[in-house]
C-alpha cells in the first residue's frame, strides 16, 4: 500500500459532514451524508439505546453528524449524530438545563439549579398518560387552569372542598352530618327551590296541621 492510499485511509476514518437524507422505514434505519466530495450509500446512525431499551430519534436533513468509517472505508461507516450549526443551534446555552427542542415549537427543559421541569407545547398540542394501573402524584399545592375539566371517574375527596364560583349538580345529591354531630349542611342566605322540601318525612309545600283552637299553636306538620 503506497503513501497516498495510506494518507486516504487515515483521511477516511473520522469525517464530519450532513445528513443528506433519511430512510426511517429500513431495518436498521439508514441515511445518507455528504462530506466534501464523498456522498455515502445508506448508512446506520447511532441511537442513546438500541438494546431491550430502545430509543427513536432519527437525524434530520442538514443535521451535521460525524461519519466513522472503519478501516477508513467510507461504505463500512457509521453515523454519530448530534454536532450544533449555525442551521440547528443549541437550544439553551446555560449549564443548569437540560433542554429539549422539537421541530413544531414544542420545548421540555429541566433546570437542575432551580429544580424546576417545565414543557411549553404549540397550540392544539395534547398530553395523553395511559397507566392501567394506577397514577399518583405527591405535591404540596397543585394548580389546574382551563376552560373545562372533566373527570370521569367515582370521586373521593378526602379532606375539605372549597367552591368558589356556581356549584351545579344533575344527578341528584347525598350526603350525612359531620362527625362532631353538627348539621350536614349550614347554607348562608336564601335557598330557591322549584318543587318541595322533605323534611322530616314531611312535605314542605304540601304539609297540613291540625287546628288546636282559637288563639292557639297549630300541631306540627301531618
Amino acid at each position: 500500500m503506497d503513501t497516498n492510499e495510506t494518507r486516504r485511509l487515515l483521511l477516511n476514518l473520522i469525517r464530519k459532514g450532513a445528513i443528506m437524507d433519511v430512510d426511517h422505514s429500513s431495518q436498521p434505519p439508514t441515511c445518507r451524508v455528504s462530506s466534501g466530495e464523498l456522498e455515502t450509500n445508506w448508512l446506520p446512525f447511532l441511537s442513546v439505546r438500541a438494546g431491550t431499551t430502545r430509543e427513536w430519534n432519527p437525524p434530520t436533513k442538514g443535521e451535521q453528524v460525524v461519519l466513522l468509517c472503519s478501516g477508513g472505508d467510507p461504505a463500512q461507516g457509521i453515523v454519530l449524530c448530534g454536532l450544533n450549526s449555525d442551521a440547528f443551534p443549541a437550544p439553551g446555552n446555560s449549564p443548569d438545563t437540560h433542554t429539549r427542542a422539537y421541530p413544531d415549537g414544542a420545548i421540555v427543559e429541566y433546570n437542575h439549579a432551580a429544580h424546576s421541569l417545565t414543557a411549553n407545547l404549540p397550540a392544539g398540542a395534547t398530553i395523553n398518560v395511559t397507566a392501567p394501573g394506577e397514577v399518583n402524584v405527591n405535591t404540596k399545592e397543585a394548580r389546574v387552569t382551563a376552560d373545562t375539566v372533566t373527570l370521569d371517574a367515582d370521586v373521593i375527596v378526602k379532606r375539605s372542598m372549597t367552591v368558589i364560583g356556581a356549584f351545579v349538580f344533575e344527578g341528584g345529591m347525598s350526603g350525612k352530618a359531620g362527625a362532631s354531630g353538627g348539621p350536614a349542611a349550614i347554607i348562608a342566605g336564601t335557598v330557591a327551590v322549584s318543587d318541595d322540601v322533605i323534611a322530616g318525612g314531611k312535605s314542605g309545600a304540601h304539609h297540613t296541621h291540625m287546628e288546636q283552637g282559637d288563639g292557639k299553636p297549630v300541631s306540627p306538620p301531618l
